[in-house]
Formats: C-alpha cells, sequence, structure tokens
C-alpha cells in the first residue's frame, strides 16, 4: 500500500519541485541581474523611485528568464515523452523487440516496465500466431496434395484392382484426416471464443468416461491393450458434451502411443473438493523438451508427422478443462509411459 502510494504522490512532488526550482532560480537571476545593474550604475534613482517603470521590468525580466529556464529544463521531460511516442510506433509497426530504459520519474520507469513486459507478450503472441499458420497450412496442405495425387492415379485404366483399392483407401483416409483437421480447428474457436461455460448440468462423470472408453473398444482389441479402470460413480456439474471430448481426447492419445499388447490405467479419485481423473499409458513417452509445449496449438512431438493426428486435441482439452476451472497436468518418463491428470471442483 505504502509503495502504492509513494508511486502516486512521486510524480505530482516531481513536477512541484521542478516549478519550484524554477521560479527559485528565476528570482534569484532577476534579484542578481538588478543588483549587478544597481553596481553599475544602470539603474539611476528616478527608475528606482518610480512605483510603476520598476515593477513593469522586474516582471518583463522574470518572464524572459524564467521562460528560458522553464525551456531548458522541460527538454528532459519532452525527450522522455518523445522516446515513448517513438517507441509506441516501431510496436504498432511490428517490431515486438523495442524496449524502453526510462528511469525517472518513477511513474516514467514504471511506464517502461509495463512498456517492455506488453512488447515482449506481444512478440510471443506474434511467434504463436506465425507457427499457427505454418502449422495450419502444412497440416491442410498435405492431405489435399496426398488426395489429388492418387485422384490422379487412379485414372490409369492400368490398375489392378488390388492397386485402386489401395489407392482408394488412401484417398478415404486422407479424406478423413482432412475433415478432422476442419472439425478439430472449428472445436478449438468455439471454446476460445468461448469465455462462460453454457450447458451446465450435474451427471455422473463415471457412467460417462466408461461409455467413452466402450466407444473406443474396437481401437482397444485392434492392438489387444489391456485396460484397467477404477472409476467409482460420482456427479459433476458441467457440460457434458464438452467433459466427454476431454475423455475421448485422453483416451485416443494413450491408445495411440501405446504399443500392441500394452496397458492403459484410468483412475478417478475424490480430493476434497475436486475430482481427479488420472490417465495413464505405457508408451514411448514425451521427451522432457517437447513436455511444455503438448497444449500448444498443432504441437506435435513427432516432426515427421507419419503419427495421425493434427496437434489440436490437447490444445482443445486444457481449453475445456479451463473453462470448467480446473486444471491439466502431464508427467511423462520417455520410454516408459506419459499419464495425464485432470482435476476438476465438484461443485462449481
Amino acid at each position: 500500500m505504502s509503495n502504492k502510494l509513494s508511486n502516486r504522490i512521486s510524480l505530482p512532488i516531481y513536477f512541484s519541485l521542478i516549478i519550484f526550482f524554477i521560479f527559485l532560480i528565476t528570482v534569484v537571476i532577476t534579484g542578481l541581474l538588478f543588483f549587478l545593474a544597481q553596481v553599475f550604475g544602470l539603474l539611476n534613482e528616478e527608475l528606482a523611485q518610480d512605483g510603476f517603470v520598476l515593477p513593469i521590468m522586474v516582471l518583463i525580466a522574470c518572464t524572459i528568464i524564467g521562460t528560458t529556464i522553464s525551456a531548458i529544463t522541460s527538454r528532459k521531460m519532452v525527450k522522455s515523452i518523445r522516446i515513448f511516442i517513438e517507441a509506441t510506433e516501431r510496436l504498432a509497426s511490428g517490431d515486438f523487440s523495442m524496449r524502453l530504459q526510462l528511469k525517472s520519474p518513477p511513474e516514467f520507469e514504471i511506464l517502461s516496465e509495463n512498456f517492455n513486459r506488453m512488447a515482449e507478450e506481444l512478440g510471443g503472441i506474434e511467434i504463436l500466431r506465425t507457427d499457427f499458420v505454418n502449422n495450419f497450412s502444412h497440416e491442410f496442405k498435405t492431405p489435399i496434395v496426398s488426395i489429388k495425387g492418387f485422384a490422379e492415379v487412379l485414372k490409369n485404366d492400368d490398375l489392378t484392382k488390388e492397386e485402386r483399392d489401395e489407392y482408394l483407401d488412401i484417398v478415404i483416409e486422407e479424406s478423413t484426416r482432412l475433415a478432422s483437421l476442419a472439425s478439430n480447428v472449428l472445436e478449438l474457436t468455439q471454446v476460445e471464443t468461448q469465455k462462460i461455460l453454457t450447458n451446465k448440468m450435474r451427471f455422473n462423470v463415471g457412467e460417462q468416461i466408461r461409455q467413452s472408453v466402450l466407444l473406443l473398444a474396437a481401437k482397444f482389441e485392434k492392438k489387444h491393450l489391456k485396460l484397467n479402470v477404477n472409476i467409482q460413480d460420482y456427479e459433476l456439474s458441467g457440460n457434458k458434451e464438452l467433459l466427454n471430448q476431454v475423455w475421448l481426447n485422453l483416451l485416443d492419445n494413450a491408445i495411440k502411443f501405446t504399443p500392441e499388447h500394452g496397458e492403459i490405467e484410468v483412475n478417478m479419485k475424490k480430493n476434497e473438493d475436486n475430482l481427479v481423473i488420472l490417465v495413464h499409458d505405457c508408451g514411448i513417452g514425451i521427451h522432457p523438451e517437447a513436455l511444455p509445449k503438448i497444449f500448444d496449438k498443432f504441437y506435435q512431438q513427432d516432426t515427421s508427422h507419419s503419427t495421425a493426428g493434427n496437434g489440436l486435441g490437447l490444445a482443445i482439452v486444457k481449453k475445456i478443462i479451463h473453462l470448467h476451472h480446473g486444471t491439466i497436468s502431464c508427467e511423462s518418463i520417455p520410454l516408459q509411459g506419459t499419464t495425464f491428470t485432470v482435476t476438476i471442483p465438484i461443485g462449481m
């Protein structure tokens, strides 16, 4: 509180001191000039005794001297303002490397710190935007080019039935991938623009997770995965449809990165006023350098893009969890597995 108060009064005191010193210097210089003028006989007794001429001379002298001193002392303040204007112009033109180093008065130092923080945040947003556009272009272009190429090959009458079926399967797969990308981008846009959670209702989240497991049963069987589920029946208040996407996405990721005949665990526990859901797989794990980026849009640890997916699922999951005032975290050890932990308030 004292720091805020001192910051509030520092600028008025700063300007008050400047005005006081300008006034003091003006009076001293004016007095000194008239004293010297009298010593050297430049002022005669008639002027000194005149009650009208002398005050006017003093007023004119004070005005000239005061204006000159004010112009000189204000140059520093004006210079600081000009530096700030130039910095904002460079920032507006896209130069996010611009930084301010104003030190006085204290308000200008605070202004510099806030400006530098803003420039840093905008620079980070610009990098994310550029990465988003580049990744989106890559993810969107790749299946289109693939579909176009195989469609041209299918025009060849010399293809055998096996080759034609193989190429058609690839076209169908790439079309599905493209549709999934468009759907995920739409879902991400919807949840990102959503600030308030709508369509809230109380429902059995344990039953919902069990249904999600059943929906993915074919994928579990295809890879011969073992599933250990420790789920209780707890009621939760939230958007049922959005949370269903969370469980499907986390389970689908676990299946995707778990090798055949591997094991996946889903556990649930109640912790005070929160519900904690853990999804663990024994897959390839995530590299420590990649761990902080897994919730970024379009981020994929597999830079070759050989693994199915477009890097939007976890970004959607994180936003949905935040809409429910919850948290999601990830712990992973390369070649040993990954655990996602979702914590959601029960009575939100």
